[in-house]
């Protein structure tokens, strides 16, 4: 089974519930959403790339009045948000394949999600495509050149392999039917961590130099750097683009 196919109709299962029971809304979700809304103005619209069930970014942003649209390549997901937030618009789709017209939206966010992506640089053109010129694009990785992130995806790689990625896989599907423990996604998602130097090179080949880098601090603060650095000591880091 592929990384999409997988995460379409399997552990997107997961994601249900996990969101809102686990995870909640973040430190780190509230300072993004803070930033978004202070870069984008009022009465904005919005695309959700990887929305899931609209907890909590669309729900944020539709409650401070934004006409919101969300997409998600998971049915179940799309069917939740809509059922509990009936005002955004949101549907299935393929994050490298928008299905949305040149220049339509005013800002497009993609948080929590780039790591699930197959081609994430074809996910960042497509988002950069619907954006309208003067409009925002800014998503957070996580980043390949930290060490903790860079262990533990190699650690991954090594062990999921042959008989131990099946044991894996049979146990992640135990437990989201039984909706008890938590799922180990690192066997499906491990090579995705970027290297900001390779979004750095592709939106240099894309003749796209206004750009900032955020990172995410300890305090789970972002902060704006002068720099596009590699930043080896963080684990996550912000990409904001100005189309």
């Amino acid at each position: 089974m592929d990384r999409k196919t997988y995460i379409k109709n399997i552990y997107s299962k997961y994601w249900l519930n996990a969101r809102e029971r686990k995870y909640g809304f973040l430190e780190y979700d509230k300072n993004l959403c803070e930033y978004v809304f202070k870069n984008v103005a009022r009465n904005s619209k919005l695309l959700d790339v990887g929305c899931g069930t609209g907890y909590p970014f669309a729900n944020f942003f539709d409650k401070a009045g934004h006409e919101v649209y969300g997409i998600d390549i998971s049915p179940a997901l799309i069917e939740k948000c809509k059922n509990i937030y009936p005002n955004i618009k949101a549907k299935t789709g393929d994050a490298e394949n928008i299905e949305h017209a040149d220049n339509f939206f005013d800002a497009v966010y993609c948080f929590h999600s780039s790591w699930y992506f197959c081609e994430l640089n074809m996910v960042i053109d497509e988002m950069i495509r619907v954006t309208k010129p003067g409009g925002t694009v800014i998503f957070d990785i996580m980043n390949y050149n930290n060490g903790f992130i860079k262990n533990n995806i190699e650690k991954e790689k090594n062990m999921n392999s042959g008989f131990g990625k099946a044991k894996k896989y049979f146990k992640n599907i135990a437990k989201i039917i039984l909706q008890k423990g938590t799922v180990d996604w690192h066997f499906v998602n491990y090579e995705i961590p970027a290297f900001p130097e390779s979004i750095y090179s592709h939106l240099d080949s894309k003749n796209i130099a206004g750009f900032d880098v955020l990172t995410r601090e300890e305090d789970d603060s972002i902060k704006i750097q002068k720099s596009h650095d590699s930043f080896v000591e963080y684990p996550r880091l912000i990409f904001k683009i100005k189309k």
